[in-house]
């Protein structure tokens, strides 16, 4: 029943974090929302232009108010943050336990060592 034991709080340090994390990331962009509502409310008003481009494609947003700004971002943050998936698992076998992560990209399969220069 150790082994068993053991798999559990491997599972239980690597659910904490990213527990954390979404939470965290949920908090701050609550905080950016409420900013955004708060401007809303006050009326403020900013003229500005923002421009972005990338490979030819392009961009604008100008004169918007930037209580509608904040609380688009805040919306894509909260977005981005819960529900991106971050899969891991926990593997219990009778000579090893074992927690791991997947990594974004591809998995290295290459096991040749590098060479040092």
């Amino acid at each position: 029943m150790e082994g068993f034991e053991r798999a559990i709080w491997y599972h239980v340090v690597t659910v904490v974090p990213l527990l954390i994390f979404k939470l965290a990331v949920l908090f701050v962009g609550y905080l950016i929302a409420k900013l955004g509502h708060d401007l809303l409310i006050k009326g403020v008003q900013g003229e500005f232009k923002f421009q972005s481009g990338f490979k030819g494609a392009k961009a604008d947003l100008a004169s918007a108010s930037p209580g509608l700004f904040f609380i688009l971002m805040a919306a894509v943050l909260i977005g981005v943050g819960i529900l991106k998936d971050k899969p891991f698992e926990t593997k219990i076998t009778q000579r090893e336990i074992s927690t791991s992560a997947e990594r974004s990209g591809e998995p290295k399969t290459n096991t040749e060592k590098p060479r040092l220069p």
